[in-house]
């Protein structure tokens, strides 16, 4: 196949959803060219050689056109997003992120885009019914997989410590889950103990909490591989988690962290296979307590979560991408 990819910056969402799965394409001998928001010039000459442009999340500034001008010069059109960025969380703001009229504005493009496109991709199946509700025609559900590329050698675990990367959004589980008491708790029942956040700060008190500003997105495996523990708590009572993708615990397994999760949208159906264990809303101090304290059982999930994350990584799973992308050009 001859490619054409046009991604949304060099964002994680960008290197999951399009840059990663597409470059990996290309290393099995696919054509790729990469397109630029910002050099529109180019885009005459792609759209004449490709079987197939790629679109990640943008839907705006000349891109339905583009779309149009793909599907009349004979090419397939996929786009593709993993989170639904014209319905934040109300109060949410941000680079990439829309609300009101901004974002009322993003739905409108989508819907218009979804007229000229061949196939929607997403990595949650619930965002993939809203989007069939918005129109698209096609949709389908591949997941994330962990780019192999951003693998590298652990950081030593000299301390036990329990970790959770976690974007400035996740303040909104904040108010409904009790992350905070339940570690705060854990620090003054366990003197060994060490928490560290990536992305969002807590207010915990103790200097055994380390708050890790955000962090280069090809970095984060590496400080993620220090963790003994990770935790993915989301509420069900913030809507977008319902859409959201399971990558965050594929990436604490790749690098033999086991896991602990809220029991709802993406992490639904994973469990002790997988190196994790499901935890509902109000025992996140005791299962984390439980797994502190019990060693053996640690390590168990330790070996099946690595076990689990290797088995997720791009360079096994990229198939699914060229299945895809090989059934628009087809038809």
């Amino acid at each position: 196949m001859r490619i054409a990819l046009l991604p949304d910056g060099d964002s994680a969402n960008a290197a999951y959803r399009s840059i990663g799965p597409l470059h990996a394409l290309s290393r099995r001998g696919h054509e790729l060219r990469q397109l630029d928001l910002a050099n529109v010039g180019e885009w005459h000459d792609a759209l004449a050689w490709c079987d197939v442009l790629h679109i990640h999340r943008v839907c705006d500034g000349g891109v339905v056109e583009l779309a149009h001008a793909a599907r009349a010069a004979g090419a397939a059109v996929v786009w593709d997003d993993d989170d639904d960025t014209a319905r934040p969380p109300s109060g949410m703001s941000g680079e990439g992120i829309h609300s009101g009229r901004k974002g009322a504005a993003r739905l409108a493009a989508r819907m218009k885009l979804f007229e000229a496109v061949s196939l929607v991709t997403t990595p949650s199946s619930a965002l993939a019914d809203r989007f069939r509700e918005e129109g698209a025609h096609e949709v389908g559900v591949i997941e994330n997989f962990v780019i192999d590329e951003l693998m590298t050698d652990r950081l030593p675990r000299d301390r036990l410590r329990i970790g959770w990367v976690a974007g400035i959004e996740h303040g909104f589980d904040l108010e409904h889950l009790p992350i905070a008491e339940a570690l705060q708790a854990l620090l003054e029942t366990h003197p060994d103990l060490h928490v560290t956040t990536i992305g969002l700060r807590l207010d915990l008190r103790s200097d055994r909490y380390e708050h890790v500003p955000p962090i280069p997105f090809r970095s984060l495996l590496r400080h993620v591989s220090s963790f003994d523990l990770g935790i993915a708590p989301l509420s069900p009572a913030v809507a977008m988690n319902s859409c959201r993708s399971n990558v965050k615990v594929k990436e604490y397994a790749a690098v033999g962290v086991p896991w602990l999760a809220s029991p709802i949208g993406p992490y639904l159906g994973l469990g002790e296979k997988q190196g994790g264990r499901l935890v509902p809303d109000d025992r996140w101090y005791e299962e984390l307590d439980r797994l502190v304290r019990d060693a053996r059982a640690h390590r168990k999930l330790a070996k099946r979560a690595l076990r689990w994350g290797r088995e997720q990584m791009l360079s096994r799973n990229v198939g699914h991408w060229e299945r895809a992308l090989g059934a628009c050009v087809s038809t």
